[in-house]
């Protein structure tokens, strides 16, 4: 186990000695120059491709100029769009020297709606998940945040933090084990009272979760250097937790079975130059806030981005020992590609591959233990109607190939293993503060057993296809 640890600490070591080799000569860019390359706010509707996962805080800074703006409709550039900030710099004798000093709050509730035209008996979308109760209202997210970003591509060294709260029903998705749950998998703060399951465990279909704490440290080198250490969000896939970072309202079958959702530990970050990004870190796996092996998970990736910013590619993996339920600590391998190319001012493309591989993840036909493995492609096309209207499509196929990611049957008992979708949408902003995003989605699959009489993944287990017709509004405040 030690040798393990040592092994990945060197990588990490290596890939943090690559830039300072490569690139010893090169200027760091001005701090205007890099903040007009990086990290400025997108203003399509859709989300673009970045390694830096987006905390959805990109509202407008806060000064007493912008009092006047509290009880009315305020314009994009107006400095006002955060309401809660606005009420707190008001009414809180502590904030207004705490903004000040660069600390920020700030949050949204997203609730939405999913009808499923085939009403299953246990009132359950599965295996799509989030939007998952099938004709019945659902809070998804009443999100709130604090933070004090770095200023990533300032000149001096800079700390800041994040810590984020999500209530409503996505708090089942985003949960680590050993923070709100137990290592057992049984919910530790919130009720265990409830039509979710995951295996022997039940649990409430509201709750609370902590996706994020985390301290993050800025050092001027080469175009900027930043090192996060906590609870924090995977830069792994396209699409991501905080519903206002992506455009539709239910996810891929990628992000819900393939990827990790959070990570505990650290992640640095080097901005090599204005086109390449990389990322070294060591965690402590998958969804995990304590896990039994003790063992750490190396998480690496790379980014580029062409010199008009058209195009993007981003390649990331993470590796390392994952608790199963044959072995207690057996390697986990994920690798992801994502690439976005903004065809012209209104059409984006964005093409999306994972491949993971699970040791000892399965039993096969023969009975033996050996590896689970699982991939998929995802395409996306994203047309911008106006500054306030957009329409999205979204084609996926995800294999999974040994049935260890969707529905844990055994390949002696089961065919198939192939989930396709094929969802459009629309986005919609009446408001800067306002998203509505409805969809109608297709999902099929050739998964079956008839050992257990399941005919398919949907309808309870009880058919082959589903159709979906949802949606949801997001109110940032």
């Amino acid at each position: 186990m030690r040798i393990k640890i040592i092994s990945r600490c060197i990588v990490v070591g290596l890939i943090m000695s690559i830039p300072g080799l490569l690139f010893a000569q090169t200027d760091r860019l001005g701090n205007s120059d890099f903040e007009n390359s990086f990290l400025a706010e997108d203003q399509s509707l859709y989300q673009p491709v970045s390694l830096n996962v987006s905390d959805s805080s990109d509202y407008d800074t806060v000064n007493n100029d912008a009092d006047h703006c509290i009880d009315s409709i305020c314009l994009p550039e107006s400095q006002c769009n955060n309401f809660l900030e606005q009420f707190l710099m008001q009414n809180s004798p502590v904030y207004p020297s705490m903004n000040s000093e660069r600390v920020r709050v700030g949050g949204w509730i997203d609730q939405g709606f999913t009808g499923n035209f085939q009403k299953p008996s246990n009132n359950f979308n599965l295996p799509v998940t989030f939007n998952d109760r099938s004709n019945e209202y659902q809070m998804n997210q009443l999100y709130l945040f604090m933070e004090r970003p770095v200023d990533f591509g300032g000149d001096e060294l800079d700390w800041g933090f994040r810590a984020d709260l999500l209530y409503g029903t996505d708090y089942f998705f985003t949960t680590a084990t050993g923070l709100e749950t137990h290592t057992n998998g049984s919910a530790r703060w919130n009720s265990s009272n409830g039509p979710r399951r995951n295996g022997a465990n039940t649990y409430a279909m509201y709750g609370l979760a902590m996706p994020q704490l985390y301290a993050e440290f800025y050092v001027p080198w080469l175009a900027g250097v930043s090192i996060k250490a906590g609870h924090f969000y995977t830069p792994i896939g396209y699409e991501k937790v905080t519903a206002p970072d992506n455009f539709f309202y239910s996810h891929s079958y990628t992000m819900q079975y393939a990827e990790p959702f959070t990570h505990t530990g650290f992640l640095t970050t080097f901005q090599v130059n204005d086109q390449v990004q990389l990322l070294a870190g060591l965690t402590r796996g998958w969804d995990t806030w304590e896990n039994t092996n003790h063992d750490l998970s190396l998480l690496a990736g790379i980014g580029w981005t062409s010199s008009d910013q058209a195009t993007t590619a981003n390649f990331v993996m993470t590796t390392g020992d994952e608790d199963t339920l044959t072995n207690p600590s057996t390697n986990r391998t994920l690798i992801s590609l994502v690439l976005s190319h903004q065809i012209n001012d209104c059409l984006t493309y964005v093409f999306q591959s994972d491949f993971g591989i699970q040791d000892n993840g399965q039993i096969n036909n023969q009975f033996q233990v050996v590896p689970a493995k699982w991939y998929s492609v995802n395409q996306y096309l994203y047309y911008d109607v106006s500054e306030t209207f957009a329409w999205g499509a979204r084609f996926e196929w995800f294999r999974d190939q040994d049935f260890s990611r969707v529905t844990q049957l055994i390949p002696a008992f089961a065919t198939g293993g192939n989930y396709y979708e094929l969802t459009v949408g629309a986005n919609w902003r009446p408001h800067p503060n306002v998203t509505v995003r409805p969809e109608l989605r297709f999902d099929w699959s050739d998964t079956t057993s008839p050992f257990f009489n399941i005919q398919g993944p949907y309808r309870n287990g009880q058919a082959d296809y589903q159709v979906l017709l949802g949606g949801d509004v997001i109110i940032r405040f």
